[in-house]
C-alpha cells in the first residue's frame, strides 16, 4: 500500500531529546545487539556524539558494554555495544485461557527454562501452580539476580498494573496476582496480554529493520478471545487515568447486533465473530452436536482448509471478513493505520487475509490510501509478550 496524507504512519520519528527518550537507545541496543555508535545514530536520526554521551554513564554503571567486532579480512575492528551480563534475569508468566507459560529470559534475549501447562480453572489454583515453577526457577538460579517478574493476563488490569480486574474468558474477578507471585523486593508487572504482544512486535520489527524505531501501530491478538494492543510514538498506551489498564479492550464492541451471547455479558461482540475460538461455532453452524461429537479446534479446521475442505476454507472466509469489519471500526476510531496480527489466528492467514482485505475495502478506510495489515508471529501473546513486559519495565528503571 501507498502512504497518502489521510494516513501517514511515521516509522522512524527523529529522537530530538534523547535523554528524555533513553528507553528508545535501549530498545535498540537489545534488539540489535551488538550494534555500533554509528548504526544507533543512524537509526535514531541522532548525533553519534549524542549517542555517546548517553551511553558512557551506562557502561560506566556496567549496564552496558563495548567490545570490538572481529571480522576476519577488516582491518579497523569496529566497536560495538550490547548489554553486559550482571546475572540479572527475568520471569515471564502468560496466563491464557486454555493453556500457560513460564520462563526465563536475560538481556541477551536468550529463553531459558520455558514450561507450559493446562490453566486450571480457579484463579488461586493456578497462581499456585504459577508459584511453583517461579519458585523453581529462582531454585535453580542462586547465583543470579532476578530482576523483574512480567505476567500477561487475557483481561483488563488496574492503573498500578497490579491486579487482574476481569478476565470474561476465565471468568476471573479482582486477583492479587502481583501479591500472590511477588518474591521479596523484586517487583511483578501484570499486564494485558494484547498490550504485551504489542510490546513483543515492537521489539520484533526493530531487529533487522532499516526503518529506524515503528511509530505507531495496532496490534490485533486473536485467540480464545480478541484484544487490541497500541503503540503510539514507539511507546505502548495504556489508557490514563480511571481508563489505565482497560484500553484496547475491542474485542467486546458489539459488531452484530441481537448476536451471539458473549461471556462478557454482552451479546454480538467481535471476538464471537472473528477469534480463533469463532471458528468452530461458525464451522458448526446451526448444526448441533452429534453424540460424542466435539468442537473442532481452530488448527483442525485450518488443516482441512489446506486439504481442500470446502466448508473450512466458507469458516476461515467469514472469519477473515468480520476480522475486517472489526479493524475497519478500529483504524478509523483511533487514527492509526498500520494493523499487525498476533496469536493463533495466523496459523490460517492464507485463507484469512484476502477477506480481510476485501472488507476494509468496503469501509471508508478502504476509500484512502496508506493503511496496512501484516500477519505478527503466532507467539507474541503467549511467553514472549511476558517476558517482554518484564524487561521493558527494568528498562524504564536504567
Amino acid at each position: 500500500m501507498t502512504s497518502s496524507t489521510a494516513f501517514q504512519p511515521e516509522l522512524a520519528a527523529p529522537v530530538s531529546n534523547i535523554a528524555n527518550k533513553r528507553g528508545l537507545l535501549l530498545r535498540l541496543i537489545r534488539a540489535e545487539q551488538p550494534i555500533t555508535r554509528t548504526e544507533i545514530a543512524s537509526r535514531l536520526n541522532i548525533d553519534k556524539s549524542t549517542v555517546t554521551e548517553n551511553v558512557k554513564p551506562l557502561i560506566d554503571q556496567e549496564i552496558l558494554c563495548e567490545d570490538t567486532l572481529d571480522i576476519k579480512g577488516q582491518g579497523r575492528r569496529p566497536r560495538v555495544l550490547s548489554f553486559a551480563d550482571r546475572g540479572d534475569y527475568f520471569i515471564g508468566v502468560n496466563l491464557g485461557v486454555r493453556r500457560s507459560q513460564v520462563g526465563m529470559t536475560t538481556l541477551k534475549g536468550e529463553i531459558f527454562d520455558e514450561a507450559d501447562f493446562e490453566t486450571p480453572s480457579s484463579a488461586t489454583m493456578a497462581l499456585m501452580q504459577t508459584r511453583r515453577y517461579i519458585d523453581e526457577i529462582v531454585r535453580r538460579n542462586p547465583d543470579r539476580n532476578l530482576s523483574m517478574i512480567g505476567v500477561s493476563v487475557p483481561g483488563m488490569t488496574d492503573a498500578t498494573r497490579e491486579s487482574l480486574l476481569f478476565a470474561p474468558n476465565l471468568d476471573w474477578r479482582s486477583v492479587a496476582i502481583a501479591k500472590e507471585l511477588s518474591i521479596g523486593k523484586t517487583r511483578v508487572v501484570v499486564e494485558n496480554d494484547s498490550t504485551a504482544a504489542a510490546m513483543y512486535e515492537a521489539r520484533m520489527k526493530i531487529r533487522n529493520s532499516e526503518e529506524g524505531l515503528m511509530s505507531d501501530f495496532i496490534l490485533v491478538r486473536s485467540g480464545t478471545g480478541i484484544g487490541v494492543g497500541l503503540v503510539i510514538g514507539s511507546e505502548v498506551y495504556r489508557g490514563s487515568g480511571l481508563t489505565r489498564g482497560i484500553a484496547g479492550e475491542f474485542g467486546h464492541m458489539t459488531i452484530v447486533a441481537g448476536g451471539k451471547q458473549c461471556v462478557c455479558g454482552n451479546r454480538g461482540c467481535w471476538e464471537k465473530y472473528a477469534s480463533a475460538a469463532a471458528a468452530a461455532s461458525l464451522y458448526l453452524g446451526d448444526r448441533r452436536l452429534r453424540p460424542g461429537e466435539t468442537l473442532p479446534r481452530f488448527g483442525e479446521i485450518v488443516a482441512k482448509a489446506e486439504n481442500g475442505d470446502n466448508r473450512s476454507r466458507r469458516t476461515l472466509k467469514m472469519i477473515g471478513d468480520y476480522l475486517g469489519i472489526g479493524i475497519a471500526n478500529v483504524i478509523m476510531g483511533i487514527g492509526i493505520p498500520r494493523v499487525i496480527i498476533s496469536g493463533r489466528l495466523v496459523y490460517g492467514w492464507q485463507f484469512i487475509e484476502q477477506p480481510l482485505r476485501d472488507a476494509i475495502d468496503r469501509s471508508i478506510v478502504g476509500k484512502t490510501e496508506g493503511w496496512s495489515v501484516e500477519a505478527g508471529s503466532p507467539a507474541g501473546a503467549a511467553i514472549g509478550g511476558a517476558l517482554e513486559v518484564a524487561v521493558e519495565e527494568y528498562l524504564t528503571t536504567v
